[in-house]
């Protein structure tokens, strides 16, 4: 076989690599081996010469994945409390967020850190805000590695960070000072112009009126921040935020201004060619370096290569090598959620071109749905209805809409404020859409499954001759998909990772009732006008994960008291989830914290003030505390005793020493072999006659990593060791899961640590 341009086997030898990636990066042993059998078997067998190359660039992928994985581990530094060097870093990473900043930078050693910390005046702040150029700055602060995730199907920040070469944080970060930085390598110094003529493009459009500010950076130089995520919530909601990834369409506008400019300046077709080719990877950075918008761009540049040396190539082999390059310079793009799609969507385009386009817009949503259920665990009905209305107006419209507004700013102010008034006719169509009865919560599907729905959405497509029976095949997968999701054998009992606070989930087998107790939440502190910064809505973990179990709905809600990191979050749990109760201890409606927190978020969600031994329908719990009337303060907690599987459980909310020997003296008989400890196993509670006379075997801390409080005390875990009781903590295990089967089967899991044991007592 020939092995020249056209005739190389590029698409073998991508799917191969993608293969050996997963291999490396996820370690998905047993998918890999049984795909990289079937290609070999079904497909190169028979053309020897093809299996050699196939193999020996596999090989070359397979060293290269690994060397960027050990030298990701090689770079990664082990925590030091007080750790100073001078970084470099470009002006478009610098963010400010009232008091809060962050940057990415490098030092003169190859450690790419993450930055934060918090400014002390208003003065710092502006001069912050105020680099434009690349600096060098001398920073101080305390080394920390990136965590795994503490919770279960929880977004994977460490992936992230190593995607993007980031290794280590910097965190309680001090700015000692900076000057601007003067490269000598020329590469260097192009990056360098090209990073400020982005920052200049970020304050440029922050200029622009509030709707289309949002709409201008993300959609010309791929900046999100906080205010696009509250902004978006309804083209998240319809799956329309590929739109807001810059890509192929981007790419097409950034190409046809170009083409435009330069025939202006009457260049030839081959002088235009050879200067897009050179601008078209300026565009990457100016345009925040996705790895949609590389796929993008280096599609773009093959295509425009092949003319030019009038060689011939098809989209197939243009988007292999395209994966090729992207792979060798990001190996983990493949294991976004935007890297997925973007390279399954281009893929399947250059087979469906031809159909029309309701047509293509459904195929194309059916076989990424299995990566958008894996990734997002909810889908709306009308997701398919809104690509195919809203991208014709998105490109025909809302993108000349918004170059126009940027492009005009500058001579005429007015005419943004026009221009952004028919953007909000098009904003509302969206956040109108969103609103309407569709969307499902599926829950998350297992690794295994998202593979074999995907694979049965491409045989549909590949082989229509047999489309009908794939076709009840696949709804039939994604019927027991969902019925094994949402109707679960076992129940749980899971004491979610918040960090300092406290987030409970207990439902029952078949999901017969779903109780969250508390929420979790900031604490906030009183700060000037200028450190406070746009609010930001913070979604509770737990949302998250009631999400990837297919739990759309909540029982009841038991809020404890009304401390912020108990309750911090209800409101916002409220609003994007149906809750059918809530429990308070009495007197806590009438408290400030639940006025400002919840109550405006009830609407038709009942309230129930308790006491001890009150009797509330669905509720698998008895309760305890409180026995009078109180404030919501940490002595009314409300506590709650039950039992699942073969345990006892008892959660007391911050309940202090006093109010636990009330319990005892109240219920002489009332045993628990696992207890929530109070107040994040502060010596104010867990007193030792209390966890002696209930029988304690395991004792369950939440609290958070590097806490101000000290928690856990260490007289609390002292008390433990005394007693015998094994402690068991958010901090060092991560989310903390107890399963139960009405068979008595129980089941004890751990996500930081990553591991099971059957027995923990």
């Amino acid at each position: 076989m020939k092995t020249n341009f056209e005739t190389f086997p590029w698409f073998f030898i991508a799917i191969l690599s993608i293969l050996l990636d997963a291999v490396i990066t996820s370690h998905v042993w047993l998918l890999v081996t049984v795909l990289i059998y079937w290609l070999f078997r079904v497909v190169c067998l028979r053309d020897k010469p093809m299996i050699c190359w196939t193999i020996a660039i596999g090989i070359f992928f397979a060293g290269l994945f690994w060397w960027h994985s050990a030298s990701l581990k090689q770079h990664t530094m082990p925590n030091q409390a007080n750790w100073q060097k001078i970084l470099r870093v470009q002006p478009d990473e610098i963010k400010c967020q009232g008091d809060y900043f962050q940057f990415t930078g490098i030092d003169d050693d190859h450690h790419q850190l993450r930055v934060s910390g918090y400014l002390k005046t208003e003065q710092e702040k502006r001069r912050l805000e105020k680099i434009r150029h690349p600096v060098k700055m001398l920073v101080r602060g305390q080394i920390q590695t990136i965590d795994q995730p503490g919770n279960q199907n929880q977004f994977n920040y460490r992936t992230y960070c190593f995607s993007k070469g980031i290794t280590n944080l910097l965190s309680k970060t001090t700015i000692v000072n900076w000057q601007k930085n003067r490269s000598t390598n020329p590469i260097e110094a192009i990056l360098g112009l090209l990073h400020t003529w982005r920052n200049d493009m970020r304050l440029y459009c922050q200029q622009l009126p509030k709707l289309m500010q949002t709409y201008a950076l993300s959609l010309l130089i791929g900046f999100k921040d906080e205010v696009f995520d509250e902004d978006m919530e309804g083209v998240t909601t319809l799956g329309l935020l590929h739109l807001f990834s810059l890509s192929g369409l981007h790419v097409f506008y950034f190409c046809s201004l170009l083409k435009q400019f330069f025939l202006r300046l009457r260049l030839t077709k081959e002088t235009t060619n050879i200067l897009l080719i050179l601008f078209l990877p300026a565009f990457l950075i100016i345009g925040g370096g996705s790895g949609s918008l590389f796929r993008s761009i280096m599609m773009a540049e093959l295509g425009i290569l092949g003319t030019k040396l009038k060689k011939r190539h098809t989209q197939l082999n243009v988007w292999s090598m395209t994966m090729l390059v992207n792979l060798a310079f990001d190996p983990y793009v493949i294991l976004s959620m935007g890297g997925q799609l973007s390279y399954l969507l281009s893929f399947l385009l250059i087979f469906v071109g031809n159909y029309s386009s309701f047509k293509r817009a459904w195929v194309l949503n059916i076989v990424s749905l299995p990566i958008i259920l894996f990734h997002t665990y909810q889908w709306h009905l009308l997701t398919s209805f809104a690509n195919f209305l809203i991208i014709p107006i998105f490109s025909n419209f809302v993108m000349p809409l918004v170059i126009a507004s940027a492009a005009t700013f500058w001579l005429m102010p007015q005419l943004s404020d026009w221009l952004t008034m028919g953007l909000q006719v098009f904003h509302q169509l969206v956040t109108l859409l969103s609103k309407l009865p569709g969307q499902i919560i599926f829950g998350k599907p297992t690794l295994g499954f998202t593979a074999i729905l995907l694979i049965i959405s491409l045989a549909w497509i590949a082989f229509p001759r047999y489309k009908k029976y794939f076709r009840w095949l696949l709804l039939g997968c994604y019927l027991s998909g969902f019925i094994w999701i949402h109707f679960p054998l076992h129940g749980e009992v899971t004491f979610v990772d918040v960090g300092q606070g406290d987030s409970i989930l207990v439902r029952m087998p078949f999901n017969q009732s779903v109780t969250v107790i508390d929420t979790g939440g900031k604490v906030g502190f009183l700060k000037p006008a200028w450190a406070k910064g746009a609010e930001k809505k913070h979604l509770p973990p737990v949302l998250d994960y009631l999400h990837s179990l297919g739990i759309s709905r909540i029982d009841t809600l038991c809020l404890s008291h009304q401390d912020a990191d108990h309750i911090g979050d209800a409101g916002v749990l409220l609003s994007k989830i149906k809750v059918s109760q809530v429990i308070i201890p009495k007197g806590m409606e009438n408290s400030r914290g639940f006025q400002t927190k919840v109550k405006t978020y009830l609407k038709k969600t009942r309230l129930f003030p308790v006491l001890a031994n009150q009797k509330i329908a669905n509720l698998p719990f008895e309760i305890v505390h409180p026995f009078t009337e109180g404030k919501g303060e940490n002595h009314d907690s409300l506590t709650l005793w039950g039992k699942f599987g073969t345990d006892n459980f008892i959660f007391s909310g911050d309940l202090d020493q006093a109010g636990e020997r009330e319990i005892i003296a109240r219920y002489p008989q009332l045993q628990a072999s696992i207890a929530k400890l109070g107040h994040h196993g502060s010596k104010t509670a867990s007193a030792k006659d209390y966890l002696d006379k209930i029988r304690v075997k395991i004792g369950v801390i939440s609290a958070g990593k590097n806490n101000h409080y000290g928690h856990p005390n260490p007289e609390t875990l002292q008390t433990l060791k005394e007693l015998k009781i094994q402690s068991l903590s958010t901090i060092d295990e991560g989310m903390i899961s107890y399963y139960f089967t009405p068979q008595g089967f129980t089941n004890w899991r751990f996500v930081r640590r990553n591991y099971e044991k059957d027995t923990v007592h």
